[in-house]
């Protein structure tokens, strides 16, 4: 009896746990719903845009998905240049399948996606304390390039083009109010990048920063009448794990996070030329890229369906293109980077579990059995 109470309770818990999160992604497929729905009906042209995405000609079509391997090809660089003795076939496993489960699901997906890969390092033989560090620095520089980029983009852009949002219309969003989101990003990853570098230099910077951010959240905590996690015990065993590795590493590890990030905009080019877009620029596409994957870091849906897609689309409008042109280069991008990653990252998840159960059944077999009589 106690035994099934406490089963019957688990149960009960794990439903409490996920619950929230299966409405909020119901919630969010119907908010990219509607969104669409809202895009399509005041613009026009969603078919059209769509039909455009398939009758591309050969060499933009091509130039696409060319596109779209480099973008997959290059993601596992990332892990290779934290871990140089890793190999590129664990790391393709390692980044892709994190990549497809946190994208995948979008509530509680990272941290299911981190112990995923730890459990992948494992596997192919990286030591826990690496593992952790490269995992901790493949978040931390995902998180300040999706904070970062979009202000860079925009500083390029008003550098090189004497450009910039204001007084233009996003999609039915008035830019200023872009602009001021995109600034308060910029300053977030600035104000990071400071904290990351104090936290690293020792370990007595990594608990003050700690405690002060403790602090922070704690208020937010106790509003919500909850448990705050232990902030303090992440910061330091950031600067545990890491500082080693990312003070001998940070050069690589930067350049092939910009790259794996920025790849991917060599589709959604290749798209808006090929459907006959000649307006948007190449900086103008980097910041519409940007600032619609900024909104990733709001996970009302898989892989940010609806929300990404309509700041992708309606930015590209604003600087120019036609609302036919902007849907097929969202639809481009979907089908030749996105989804194609997403499904690789999953058969790399499946080939890594399959791989541990035969690992499993091979040394369960070669195990004395302790009853036989010999």
């Amino acid at each position: 009896m106690p035994s099934a109470r406490k089963a019957e309770s688990a149960t009960a818990s794990a439903w409490r746990s996920w619950l929230p999160k299966i409405v909020l992604t119901i919630l969010g497929i119907a908010v990219a719903y509607f969104i669409f729905r809202y895009m399509a009906t005041n613009f026009g042209g969603f078919e059209q845009g769509v039909q455009a995405a398939f009758s591309m000609p050969v060499g933009w079509t091509l130039l696409a998905i060319f596109g779209g391997l480099f973008a997959i090809a290059v993601y596992p660089l990332t892990a290779i240049a934290a871990i140089p003795h890793l190999g590129y076939v664990p790391a393709f496993v390692d980044r892709q399948g994190g990549f497809a489960i946190s994208t995948t699901i979008p509530f509680g997906g990272g941290p299911i996606a981190v112990g995923t890969q730890y459990g992948i390092l494992a596997r192919y033989g990286v030591s826990q304390r690496l593992a952790a560090a490269a995992v901790a620095a493949d978040a931390l520089w995902t998180y300040l390039m999706t904070f970062g980029a979009p202000g860079i983009a925009l500083i390029l852009l008003w550098v090189f083009e004497r450009r910039s949002l204001s007084g233009d219309t996003c999609g039915g969003l008035s830019c200023s109010a872009v602009d001021v989101v995109i600034i308060i990003a910029g300053v977030v990853c600035l104000v990071s990048m400071v904290a990351v570098a104090f936290v690293l230099r020792s370990r007595t910077n990594a608990r003050r920063v700690g405690d002060f951010a403790q602090g922070l959240i704690g208020v937010a905590f106790r509003v919500m009448k909850r448990t705050p996690p232990n902030v303090v015990e992440t910061v330091v065993g950031f600067n545990d794990t890491a500082a080693e590795m990312v003070g001998k590493r940070w050069v690589p590890i930067t350049v092939t996070n910009v790259v794996a990030q920025l790849a991917p905009m060599i589709v959604v080019i290749a798209a808006l030329r090929g459907v006959g877009d000649a307006n948007v620029t190449v900086l103008e596409v980097f910041v519409a890229y940007s600032v619609a994957l900024l909104l990733t870091t709001v996970p009302l849906a898989p892989g940010g369906a609806g929300t990404v897609d309509a700041a992708l689309i309606g930015m590209l409008v604003a600087f120019g293109a036609e609302f036919d042109e902007a849907v097929a280069a969202d639809v481009i991008w979907r089908a030749f980077s996105f989804l194609p990653q997403m499904v690789l990252g999953w058969l790399a998840v499946g080939y890594f579990t399959v791989r541990q159960r035969l690992t499993r059944r091979s040394h369960q077999s070669v195990e004395p059995d302790p009853d036989r009589v010999t």
